[in-house]
């Protein structure tokens, strides 16, 4: 499906130094050519894996609502791809944000969200109408229907030592009491958060900034400082994380087409790789 990025990821999947340290450079100087590598290597990914690293919002074209106008799924079935199903080109999600369509006067139509289900855990993302509903009648023209969502699953934050807050970017809307765990790249959470804990919405104080606590329920956390590095809300698997480090250090290590070794010239077969998240395939 036409996938078109709306809002770009913030942050990179790993911070620039720890990709410098990966690859055993002691001065920054080659840091900007590291992050061309780096977020070469992200899009490489997610193109291979239909997976959104960092938070980001896209919107997906469709001519029109997919498959027969059924209710419900096939009885039996412990689980299914229903024909009348939209499936999201990106996952995780962390929301959607609207689906909207031409009705056939040409307007620019908004689906109540109460009219549809969201299955957002498993990959790719399911949507059908709820039971009871089926899908509108859109006008009949290429991309006459849009679905706006998010996915990823990291988002940067950032904490502030005078507030005791942390302010997430681009991530869905938190409450008081969820639960939420955090993570860092090339540095330290701002002290004294830890990764791989269970922290609670203490409080929200704007839209994006919130404060923490140990329990749900609990005191705010004090921050004592803001952390280095690059620090996150949830936590990329570290298959991501180790694939990534690695063919970074292919790219800068093995800059040309070719590789000598062992007094041979070796193709470099993932050279021509890296175009592919930007081809053109025509069905």
């Amino acid at each position: 499906m036409p996938l078109q990025l709306i809002t770009a990821p913030t942050a990179d999947p790993i911070y620039v130094g720890e990709a410098r340290a990966h690859v055993k450079q002691d001065i920054t100087a080659d840091d900007p050519l590291l992050s061309i590598y780096l977020r070469a290597a992200a899009d490489y990914a997610q193109m291979q894996t239909g997976r959104q690293l960092v938070a980001a919002r896209y919107r997906m074209t469709l001519d029109s609502f997919p498959g027969p106008s059924l209710m419900g799924v096939p009885i039996g079935n412990s689980f299914s791809l229903p024909a009348h199903a939209i499936l999201l080109d990106r996952s995780p999600l962390i929301q959607m944000v609207a689906i909207q369509y031409l009705d056939m006067s040409g307007a620019l139509q908004t689906m109540p969200s109460s009219d549809y289900t969201v299955d957002a855990s498993c990959s790719p993302p399911r949507i059908t109408p709820v039971f009871g509903k089926i899908w509108p009648i859109s006008l009949p023209q290429i991309g006459a229907v849009q679905v706006v969502f998010d996915a990823g699953y990291v988002a940067p934050i950032s904490g502030n030592a005078t507030t005791d807050a942390v302010s997430v970017q681009g991530w869905k809307t938190l409450s008081v009491g969820d639960v939420l765990r955090l993570s860092n790249s090339g540095g330290a959470l701002p002290a004294p958060l830890k990764e791989r804990t269970d922290y609670y919405v203490q409080s929200v104080i704007s839209a994006g900034v919130y404060t923490l606590s140990a329990a749900s329920g609990g005191a705010a956390i004090d921050l004592t400082d803001t952390g280095s590095g690059q620090s996150y809300l949830g936590e990329l698997p570290n298959s991501f994380r180790n694939w990534m480090l690695v063919r970074i250090d292919s790219l800068f290590n093995h800059r040309g087409e070719v590789a000598v070794v062992k007094g041979k010239l070796d193709p470099l077969p993932y050279v021509d790789n890296l175009l592919d998240p930007v081809r053109v395939v025509m069905l």
